[in-house]
């Protein structure tokens, strides 16, 4: 059975990375078969001109032009009223490739047979067609199910990466099975979309055990920063779910990279990141209260700002939760009363894209707009 446990991972207090394009005016990077390899967040998938992204169980598209949400589904005169519809089918993350869209669907669980009780996992990366929407099967595995469903990847040309979780399986002492989505083996798995070959790459993390990491160590996709994948593992030496406070005091975190090329996995150098892109890298210098921002040859500390959970930075602005910092002059702004509940999601053309926390509202911004909000402190 499903262990009870609470996952207490760092995913509340840092997983949110942000969304970075390569440039602001050309959307067709993180499109159909992009010749770099880019990064998608859960919280903020691209594509084209606009965010895929789910609410209240319904995957939807919000149109940077237009500012207007539509369900996503390619299903013809679909009512997306029942289980039949795409855009309720698909739990994690969904991208599009050579004119499908694909998605992810794993199933985990315990079957009894005659020699005992057996954990199985079924892993399936399926696509659906955006032209007759016939849904077929790409690839199959067993030995690991994406983390959250695929919430985080990278696509590097054919080649899907994303993180494997193997759900911790553990024989019972009365023969039963638990399992969770903490403390197993976290590993770097890779699909080529075009041949549907799988390849596990091995665990992200083979260091030192301690008590608590059975029901609290986890790992997520990070970002990419020079041509490299990060991954944030984190993880209780000592669990305990009653502690109060900022979680990275209770949590182990250790900031690991994975190497596109070579497919080697080792601890980076560098602290864990809030958000990074091809040529810059955020990060929080906690507990002091600063942030870090390598931007190409240049390094910038923002003081009295902890990137944190929500840090993100574009055109040389630190954007942490509805406040920004210039990081020329450390001057701090605030986006006002009126746009208090929104984050910064991504730049658009000439626009600052913004959402509340549960997507139900969006606003763009031009940047006179944004520096009218607040003339700074």
């Amino acid at each position: 059975m499903k262990k009870n446990i609470i996952l207490l991972l760092l995913i509340p207090v840092m997983v949110l990375s942000g969304c970075t394009k390569k440039t602001s005016t050309d959307e067709s990077d993180v499109s159909t078969n992009s010749k770099e390899p880019y990064y998608v967040d859960e919280y903020c998938n691209i594509y084209e001109n606009g965010l895929i992204y789910h609410q209240n169980d319904t995957l939807r598209y919000m149109n940077f032009d237009t500012m207007e949400s539509t369900v996503f589904c390619p299903k013809p005169n679909c009512s997306h009223n029942t289980s039949e519809c795409i855009a309720k089918m698909i739990e994690g993350n969904s991208f599009i490739y050579n004119n499908y869209m694909y998605y992810f669907d794993a199933k985990e669980g315990v079957n009894e047979t005659p020699e005992g009780s057996e954990f199985f996992i079924d892993s399936k990366l399926k696509k659906v067609s955006l032209e007759t929407s016939e849904i077929e099967v790409v690839s199959e595995f067993t030995d690991c199910e994406p983390d959250g469903h695929g919430n985080d990847y990278v696509i590097d040309g054919n080649l899907l990466y994303f993180c494997g979780n193997d759900m911790n399986p553990e024989k019972g002492e009365f023969g039963g099975v638990d399992y969770a989505n903490a403390g197993g083996v976290f590993s770097v798995c890779s699909i080529n979309l075009d041949t549907g070959e799988y390849t596990n790459y091995g665990s992200i993390y083979n260091g030192e055990e301690y008590p608590g990491m059975e029901r609290s160590a986890g790992a997520n996709f990070k970002g990419l920063y020079n041509s490299k994948l990060y991954i944030q593992y984190s993880f209780m030496k000592e669990y305990d779910d009653s502690f109060e406070g900022d979680a990275r005091d209770q949590f182990t975190i250790l900031n690991f990279e994975f190497d596109l090329k070579t497919h080697e996995i080792k601890q980076s150098e560098l602290p864990d990141g809030s958000h990074m892109g091809d040529d810059f890298y955020v990060y929080s210098n906690y507990p002091e209260n600063s942030t870090t921002i390598l931007d190409k040859d240049k390094k910038y500390i923002v003081e009295g700002a902890d990137a944190g959970i929500m840090g993100k930075y574009f055109n040389g602005k630190l954007f942490i939760n509805n406040e920004w910092y210039d990081v020329k002059d450390n001057s701090h702004h605030s986006l006002g009363e009126e746009y208090a509940f929104f984050s910064i999601l991504t730049t658009y053309d000439k626009y600052y894209i913004f959402a509340t926390g549960n997507n139900s509202k969006f606003i763009k911004l031009t940047e006179e707009e944004l520096l009218a909000l607040d003339k700074g402190e």
